[in-house]
């Protein structure tokens, strides 16, 4: 299970001491610092570059749940992984 980080991403890489980071956002505070999961049943996460939509889920690439909008973020691969 993903950790979230108080930047509202999902961990997406860990330190060299094994904990849980927030690599987009670091070297910012709150890349490191995890904070308790919210429950996103019923929200939706929209691709920061297509525009799709899909169920929100911690498990979604680059996933950023941003809780003052009406939507969460996350990447779907629309222009590939390089």
């Amino acid at each position: 299970m993903k950790s979230v980080m108080a930047c509202g991403h999902s961990a997406n890489a860990h330190t060299e001491s094994g904990k849980p980071v927030c690599i987009i956002c670091a070297p910012l505070p709150a890349a490191y610092v995890k904070v308790e999961r919210v429950d996103l049943t019923g929200r939706k996460a929209r691709c920061s570059d297509c525009g799709r939509e899909v169920d929100s889920s911690y498990d979604l690439p680059f996933f950023e749940f941003r809780p003052t909008l009406a939507l969460d973020s996350f990447y779907s691969g629309c222009y590939g992984w390089n």
